[in-house]
């Protein structure tokens, strides 16, 4: 019996590159799972800290008096998890009816007793940084955690926006964000009566 050329060595060939296209392909799938795997790992953030309670307080002058020393906003930590001053960022919003102004407080926590330039950003005019009285970043305690007990503070600069009644100023919203995680851990919103 004649064989014709090539027949035999095609069959024994076929199987094998079927093998091998099959491992090449569960090799390239394993390699894609497991870089989808990974780089999802490295997007999961820090959980937020639990800031269990807080308190907020915005103190504003009446209309014929001077606010120089008042627009003082006074966030408290009352109850719940520390949290480290450099992981955080405060987003202060303005509104009112020709109003609408934000700036944020950033590398925390400000240097001695004031904020300056390097702490703000947006209007950096919207947050009074003279040092008559020293607008503080953390009061009461000097280890650079925001814990229970201690107060955030700062003052709102009239001359970009005024808070007495009839001034220009209806609003003003708060909100720290704990950047690790990109939480809010504490927003309010206030009001020219402290409401």
């Amino acid at each position: 019996m004649t064989q014709k050329p090539g027949l035999g060595t095609e069959r024994g060939v076929s199987p094998a590159i079927a093998v091998l296209l099959m491992a090449a392909v569960a090799i390239i799938l394993a390699a894609s799972i497991g870089a989808f795997v990974l780089g999802f790992g490295e997007e999961t953030r820090e959980p937020a800290p639990n800031v269990a309670e807080t308190t907020g307080e915005f103190a504003v002058a009446p209309a014929d008096e001077n606010a120089g020393d008042n627009q003082i906003v006074r966030i408290t930590h009352v109850a719940g998890e520390s949290v480290s001053v450099e992981d955080i960022e405060i987003t202060i919003t303005a509104i009112g009816p020709s109003l609408d102004t934000e700036a944020r407080l950033v590398d925390l926590p400000a240097e001695g007793d004031s904020i300056d330039e390097k702490n703000l950003e947006g209007n950096k005019d919207l947050i009074d940084k003279s040092n008559d009285p020293p607008p503080r970043v953390i009061i009461d305690d000097d280890s650079n955690l925001w814990t229970a007990g201690d107060t955030i503070e700062f003052r709102i600069n009239t001359g970009d926006a005024d808070f007495r009644p009839g001034a220009d100023a209806d609003e003003l919203e708060v909100r720290i964000v704990h950047t690790p995680s990109n939480a809010i851990i504490f927003e309010d919103t206030f009001t020219p009566s402290g409401g």
